[in-house]
């Protein structure tokens, strides 16, 4: 859990703390408490807004 680098998932390029990212992920279908960095290391794709940027044109 400690060091989770999350990569863009397009352009591989590591996420940075505090940087402003898209995130794909399907809705949970549990309701309760979580650590949500572990949750989304686990189930979401990660964008960041460089690539966002490129493909919403």
């Amino acid at each position: 859990m400690f060091g989770m680098n999350e990569l863009c998932s397009v352009c591989q390029k590591e996420i940075q703390p505090n940087e402003e990212v898209w995130v794909r992920m399907k809705y949970p279908s549990k309701r309760g408490v979580t650590e949500i960095k572990a949750f989304l290391h686990q189930e979401a794709q990660f964008v960041c807004m460089d690539c966002f940027e490129k493909t919403k044109k």
